[in-house]
């Protein structure tokens, strides 16, 4: 495979860390750098009530000194403790608390001090409803607040806290957030204190496909490992799958988390042992690939393997199949090739070719190989080809992702920016075009080494016309099925596969639909759209705590509505093909008591032109331009541009 680097950063695709204000850069660069972090997991059952409990866990011998052994041994940096589980806590709790016969917390962070490894924390927040003991929630976010302090003013430096929880309002998580930095600045807050209110994303499974994120993350494999006795014998080979999930992980410019089960007496589960130190043996040849560096460099992701970065170094990970030629082919023109090293690899660059020779034994041993190449120059990051067009829109914009949600079942991929790379000689002017639903939002403008800000509200109006012969046709409904927020990015909108299981598409009423519902309750609505002509229509789509479009089963819009939001509709522009379309309204209800739904073509048809005209003409061939929408509650939040389009022009009119 040829692949072409340039030598300018790529601000489209290299994950751009959002520093939070709270944190301090030493901190969070000590965070990023480390990687690696292993989470105690300790043996819960449901109690009466459904909720967690640890009442079975002895603790007879539970070893801190063990367990930082093991982590240090395993290249780990970071431990993160169990301090709450249920209404069970593990450190020395406030009167009346039910606690653990020890205070694990306190064992762990002086075990962690000999061996300078981080200490984290887990911490479950209760839910509004789990002790009917407290009839006011005030009383118990005091006592929840009172804990949290108790924590980080009493065990020493705090790394982070990773909560779990049930769906706090934002007030809420804005208010945990403010405390935890005001008793330890540097302690970083994960994602799930809700409501975008966190330092770092800890992503699951199904948030990860490889891509970038415009935020501070980890994969955390904990709920991945194996829960059931399996033979030792097996370890090693869990050991190298799990490598293989770390080092995709790593060189997507995140890092992992593993996890570590305790046995009922507190002991070290013993498989999870040998695959820790099977990582360990492996980290201790090929740490450099993984700490301090940063994410591929490469658009592309390789059938071969994954690759990290770290100034004029790459690592070749080997950790996918062997190369059918047995060759891996780079064009780096930019770049002079200063030595290589790896397992019996062969290296040489001939006119900005890298040809790198890899032997199948390389691929047939029991561990993954790393190939060091060092260049002369630090490498930057690789732009895609530029494309040639005269609008920029959602369907040739590169999306820019983070992680949102009110808590961990409404989690999902926020847009939060949208960006282009294209070709236009003498750019002098954009022309904003948008529709009621943007009107009065304000836009951050990045073009190449320029930022502006915009507010639209100038825009001229203009009626969109709809094709005679579109023809409106008949409307669907699907459900309910108990879900979270996150779903596929496509689906199957034929009527013999609805996208839910046991489930089969009903005519429904057009107009606006209101019925009772649960929490975590998803509905799909179909309509069929008969288009004479390709052309551009306008929308109304209606829902209450979350909303997903798709259009001919392309998910093309999503997110949440504001927190308590019983009902919202807004505008929503698409490109109509020729022939049948179809579109689905995925409704989904986290806090309600009824879920409502509206999906129809808006009588408001008008869309808005306004123009800006640039500081100075840019005299450049290529240029990045990226948008997003500022004053939000959160720099998570979806940043709900899926409707603008941005036409360039070289004269200003």
């Amino acid at each position: 495979m040829k692949i072409r680097i340039l030598s300018i950063f790529s601000l489209l695709l290299i994950s751009i860390n959002c520093v939070s204000a709270q944190v301090s850069e030493k901190a969070l660069q000590t965070w990023l750098d480390n990687k690696l972090a292993m989470k105690i997991i300790l043996p819960i059952q449901k109690d009466s009530k459904n909720e967690p409990s640890a009442r079975n866990l002895s603790c007879d011998m539970f070893n801190a000194d063990s367990i930082a052994a093991l982590a240090a041994v395993s290249g780990m940096r970071t431990i993160i403790a169990p301090a709450k589980i249920g209404n069970i806590y593990f450190y020395n709790a406030l009167p009346d608390s039910k606690t653990c016969k020890r205070d694990i917390i306190k064992e762990l962070s002086e075990a962690c001090r000999k061996r300078n490894i981080q200490l984290g924390l887990y911490y479950s927040l209760p839910d509004k409803h789990e002790d009917t003991e407290h009839k006011a929630q005030e009383k118990l976010n005091d006592n929840t607040k009172k804990q949290i302090t108790k924590l980080l003013t009493e065990y020493g430096p705090i790394s982070e806290i990773d909560f779990d929880m049930e769906v706090k309002t934002p007030e809420e998580s804005k208010e945990i957030y403010a405390l935890i930095h005001k008793v330890q600045p540097d302690c970083m807050v994960s994602n799930n204190a809700g409501n975008g209110q966190y330092d770092f994303c800890n992503i699951l499974k199904f948030h990860f496909d490889k891509g970038p994120l415009e935020c501070n993350w980890r994969y955390d494999s904990s709920l991945t490992f194996p829960t059931s006795s399996i033979e030792i014998d097996n370890a090693q080979s869990d050991a190298k799958r799990i490598i293989q999930k770390m080092t995709d992980a790593v060189s997507c410019g995140g890092g992992f988390m593993f996890g570590i089960h305790l046995e009922n007496d507190g002991r070290i589960r013993t498989y999870d042992k040998e695959i820790m130190i099977s990582i360990g043996n492996w980290m201790k040849t090929n740490g450099n690939a993984i700490y301090q560096t940063r994410r591929s460099p490469f658009l592309e992701s390789f059938d071969w393997g994954t690759v990290t970065a770290k100034d004029n170094i790459l690592y070749f990970i080997l950790s996918g199949k062997y190369p059918k030629d047995g060759r891996i082919k780079l064009y780096m023109p930019e770049y002079e090739l200063e030595n290589a090293d790896g397992k019996l690899a062969t290296c040489i660059q001939r006119n900005g070719l890298v040809d790198i020779a890899i032997p199948a034994s390389a691929y047939n041993s029991k561990t993954i190989n790393v190939l060091t190449l060092k260049f002369k120059q630090n490498i930057d990051g690789q732009l895609p080809a530029p494309i040639r067009t005269i609008t920029l829109k959602r369907d040739n914009a590169v999306p820019q992702y983070s992680i949102s949600g009110f808590d961990f079942s409404t989690t999902y991929k926020s847009t939060v920016k949208y960006s282009w790379y294209f070709e236009q000689l003498m750019l002098k002017q954009l022309e904003l075009i948008y529709t009621e639903q943007e009107k009065g939002k304000n836009l951050q403008i990045e073009l190449d080494d320029n930022t502006y800000n915009v507010k639209l509200d100038n825009g001229k109006a203009s009626t969109l016309t709809v094709a005679e012969g579109t023809v409106w046709g008949k409307q669907y409904i699907c459900g309910p099925e108990d879900k979270t927020f996150h779903a596929l990015p496509s689906i199957d909108t034929s009527m013999v596969n609805p996208p839910m299981k046991d489930s089969a598409w009903k005519e429904t009423p057009t107009g606006k639909q209101t019925f009772a519902a649960n929490a975590h309750d998803t509905y799909y609505v179909m309509q069929e759209i008969d288009s004479p002509k390709e052309q551009n229509i306008i929308l109304d789509a209606g829902a209450g705590n979350g909303i997903e479009i798709y259009l001919n089963g392309k998910s093309i819009m999503k997110h949440l509505n504001p927190y308590g939001c019983e009902f919202r509709t807004e505008k929503v522009l698409l490109r109509l093909k020729k022939g049948n379309n179809r579109i689905v309204i995925r409704v989904y209800n986290r806090l309600g008591k009824n879920i409502s739904y509206i999906l129809r073509m808006s009588e408001n048809q008008t869309i808005y032109k306004q123009d800006f005209t640039l500081t100075e003409t840019s005299k450049k061939k290529n240029h990045t331009l990226s948008v997003r929408q500022t004053g939000l509650a959160s720099e998570h939040d979806d940043t709900e541009l899926a409707n603008l389009r941005i036409r360039l022009r070289r004269i200003a009119l």
